[in-house]
C-alpha cells in the first residue's frame, strides 16, 4: 500500500472535519468566533492538500472529487451556517436566504471539477474566499447587532437589502466566467504583477484583523474582488 498517494486525501478531510466543527459552533452554540477560527484552519488544509498533492506527484480523480466535497462543507454549508445564526434576528427570509450560498457553492465546485481552464487560476469567485468574506460579514453583523437593532427605520429599511444584494451577487460570482487570480501563488499573469496583487490582499487581511478582528476578512476579500473586477472590466472597456 503506497501511503504516500493517500496523504493529500487525509489532508482534504481534515478540512471537512475542521468545517464541520465550525458548523457545530456556528449553529450549535452560536459562537461565530470559534466558528470562524475552524474555518480558517480548514482553508489552511484545503491549501495544503493541493500543495501536498502537487509535492508527491499524488493526483487522482478520487483525490479531487474528496477535495470538492470537503469544500462544500467547509467553504459552502459553514459560511452559509454563520450568516444564518447573523441574520436570524433580522427575520424572514433573511436567514432562508443565506442558505443560497450553499447551492451556488456545489455549482460552482462541481464546474471546477470539469473545467480545464482553472488550472493555474479560477473562473469566477472560489468557494474558500466567498466563505471568508461570510464568515467576516457575520462577525460584522453579530457585533453589531445592537447598533442594527436600534438604528432608526430608515437605515434599517437600506441596511437589510443590503444583505440580499450581497448574497446574491456574490453567490453569481461564484457561477460567473469572470476570471479571479489564485491566492496560492500560481497565475498566468506576470510573477511580479500576481504577488504585487496578493501582497496587497494579504496586507488588508493582516490589517483589518489587527484593528476589525475577524471583520477585517470581509475587508480582505472585498479588495480581492475589487482588484479581480477592475481587472476583468478594464479589458472589456474601449
Amino acid at each position: 500500500m503506497n501511503i504516500k498517494k493517500h496523504i493529500p486525501n487525509l489532508i482534504s478531510l481534515s478540512n471537512s472535519l475542521f468545517g464541520s466543527i465550525a458548523i457545530y459552533y456556528a449553529l450549535g452554540q452560536r459562537d461565530i468566533f470559534a466558528a470562524i477560527i475552524f474555518m480558517i484552519l480548514a482553508a489552511v488544509m484545503d491549501f495544503f492538500d493541493g500543495f501536498s498533492a502537487r509535492k508527491l506527484q499524488a493526483f487522482s480523480p478520487l483525490g479531487k472529487d474528496i477535495d470538492s466535497l470537503c469544500d462544500v462543507i467547509s467553504f459552502g454549508m459553514a459560511p452559509a451556517a454563520m450568516m444564518t445564526v447573523a441574520l436570524e434576528s433580522i427575520g424572514f427570509p433573511y436567514p432562508i436566504l443565506a442558505l443560497v450560498i450553499v447551492p451556488a457553492s456545489v455549482y460552482r465546485l462541481a464546474k471546477f471539477n470539469h473545467d480545464d481552464r482553472q488550472t493555474v487560476s479560477f473562473i469566477g469567485l472560489p468557494t474558500p474566499a466567498n466563505a471568508l468574506f461570510f464568515a467576516g460579514l457575520a462577525h460584522l453583523t453579530i457585533t453589531n447587532a445592537n447598533a442594527i437593532s436600534e438604528a432608526p427605520l430608515s437605515i434599517i429599511y437600506k441596511v437589510y437589502p443590503a444583505y440580499a444584494v450581497v448574497i446574491i451577487l456574490l453567490s453569481y460570482l461564484l457561477i460567473s466566467e469572470i476570471p479571479m487570480f489564485s491566492l496560492k501563488g500560481s497565475n498566468t499573469m506576470s510573477r511580479k504583477g500576481h504577488f504585487i496583487r496578493i501582497g496587497l490582499v494579504v496586507a488588508a487581511g493582516i490589517v483589518g484583523v489587527i484593528f476589525y478582528s475577524f471583520t477585517g476578512l470581509a475587508i480582505a476579500l472585498t479588495l480581492y474582488l475589487l482588484i479581480n473586477l477592475w481587472d476583468y472590466f478594464k479589458q472589456r472597456i474601449p
